[in-house]
């Protein structure tokens, strides 16, 4: 099990590719930070991806913003409707 520590600096290996995948999906650079943002915090407490080896974690992490990233444009849409 990780320490706060050492799950905040392993999360930092992930926070540039993070957010380009973020601003890829969504376009828009504030939305695409917060949720980034967003991305980061919930992988800090996901028990399955601190289980990952390191290479299994870039695949698990592309899942998770694509998963974020599109339910964060549909819940944008449904506010503009």
């Amino acid at each position: 099990m990780f320490e706060f520590r050492q799950k905040v600096m392993a999360l930092r290996r992930y926070e540039s590719l993070c957010f380009t995948l973020c601003i890829t999906l969504m376009i828009e650079e504030q939305a695409a930070s917060k949720t980034a943002e967003h991305v980061l915090c919930q992988l800090f407490a996901d028990q399955q991806f601190w289980q990952l080896s390191e290479a299994e974690r870039q695949p698990y992490l592309l899942k998770v913003c694509t998963r974020i990233c599109f339910q964060s444009k549909q819940a944008a849409v449904t506010r503009t409707s």
